[in-house]
């Protein structure tokens, strides 16, 4: 398929991305659920019905269980898993449906908390949110069936996009618990709330996406919710294993303040996170001052020249590196890969309308604000490729790889490549090194 649109979400008035192995078993069809759409948490099989075939400490991909075979799904077991206990189950959304990369990030915190993880390899951005929904519906109906899930301990999490998913998914659904958001507002999923899950939300200090999520927090407050917000030192991607501790941990201690566990956690003392503003990152200052220059920014990407975006980026690039408060240098690096994200957006949706002179006025932003980021080479090359030149295309998708691009569906599926992507030079280039990079995760 041809790349997809991304969408335009407007929260604190800055955009942000939308979305927003083995098969281990088959499902037991001998008891069906309950089909209640929005709860799942009252239907039950005995216990000899669970899949005693799922092996513990391992990464399992999970597939065909629905009538959709392009659906698939990660599942890992903690050591102590047995079908006789019920587990808590946390199931993550990733932006780019790599089921596994959270999987394996949090491995030894599912481990430790006794936790059963499993992720979507077929919820990613640019899907419509009927759809993920649906999807979201189907995998976990499958996995009630197939492990034995304690229906009060069942919480979702999500990167980015994959944040807003679970967040939907929340709200919207009487068995989620509660929530981990990592990197995305989700202001907008806040117009339908039909449940009230506790929400840990985990900003970086460097993600361009942090002012609306700051704008999430207030929201949440106002409408009364049991949250946190967490501002750690990181950027736009799932955030280190230490800050995910705290979030799982906060999730666990709020279980056990309710009665639904025993009380193993309650001895441990986290603090109020949401007295980040205290001594983190930034203030109402900064805020205020990144709010209007992004929107400048916004403004001028279309119409800017490129003498105006190189003094833009030369001027951030120095004060992220200069003697500058931490605020100011934070607020540059979040402002740099503002202007890369716009890029990206600006630059795909071009593409996707065969705008060239547009596509190829973005390309040369993106890569002067983030010139190894290995998208800009993918999305050069597909802009060569449009233009007729085959061989650039192939060699700027070979930098791509080698910068990391890892994305072998995407890959595959994006038909400009389609009349030369079987040659040879393409395949030795191109699909085999992007192959071993997406094996990674």
């Amino acid at each position: 398929m041809s790349i997809k649109t991304a969408g335009y979400i407007i929260l604190f008035n800055t955009i942000a991305l939308c979305l927003c192995a083995c098969n281990a078993g088959t499902t037991s069809s001998e008891v069906a659920l309950t089909d209640t759409k929005q709860d799942f948490g009252h239907s039950r099989k005995t216990v000899s019905h669970f899949d005693k075939s799922l092996v513990k400490n391992t990464f399992l991909r999970i597939q065909n269980f629905i009538a959709d075979s392009n659906q698939s799904y990660q599942l890992y077991l903690p050591s102590d898993y047995d079908t006789l206990k019920s587990f808590p189950l946390l199931l993550f959304f990733d932006a780019h449906a790599r089921g596994n990369l959270p999987l394996k990030k949090y491995k030894s915190l599912a481990d430790k908390f006794h936790f059963v993880f499993a992720g979507s390899n077929s919820i990613q951005n640019g899907m419509s949110p009927p759809e993920a929904q649906q999807r979201a519906n189907e995998l976990l109906k499958d996995l009630i069936e197939r492990v034995n899930i304690n229906p009060q301990l069942i919480f979702v999490s999500g990167f980015s996009g994959g944040a807003k998913v679970a967040c939907t998914f929340a709200f919207t659904n009487s068995a989620i618990r509660g929530v981990i958001a990592c990197a995305a507002p989700f202001t907008e999923q806040l117009n339908a709330v039909a449940n009230h899950p506790e929400l840990f939300l985990i900003a970086g200090n460097q993600d361009f996406n942090m002012l609306g999520i700051v704008q999430a927090d207030l929201n949440l407050s106002n409408a009364g919710f049991n949250h946190q917000l967490y501002v750690v030192d990181g950027k736009h991607e799932w955030p280190d294993e230490k800050f995910f501790d705290r979030a799982l941990l906060w999730l666990q201690l709020q279980a056990e303040k309710n009665g639904l566990t025993g009380k193993t956690y309650l001895t441990n003392e986290l603090p109020d996170f949401n007295d980040w503003y205290k001594s983190r990152v930034t203030d109402a200052i900064i805020l205020k001052q990144e709010n209007e220059e992004q929107n400048e920014m916004k403004q001028q990407f279309v119409n800017g020249d490129l003498s105006y975006w190189n003094k833009i980026i030369s001027s951030l690039n120095e004060k992220k590196i200069s003697g500058y408060p931490s605020s100011i240098r934070y607020l540059a690096i979040r402002e740099l890969n503002f202007i890369s994200m716009m890029g990206y957006v600006y630059t795909e949706a071009a593409l996707n309308e065969h705008n060239l002179p547009a596509a190829a006025h973005y390309l040369k932003i993106y890569e002067s604000v983030d010139p190894i980021n290995p998208d800009v080479w993918y999305l050069k090359a597909i802009y060569s490729a449009l233009a007729g030149d085959q061989n650039e295309s192939v060699s700027l998708l070979s930098k791509a790889a080698k910068l990391g691009f890892a994305d072998i569906d995407k890959l595959k599926d994006e038909k400009i490549f389609s009349s030369f992507q079987h040659s040879k030079k393409f395949q030795d280039l191109v699909y085999n090194p992007v192959l071993l990079n997406s094996e990674k995760f």
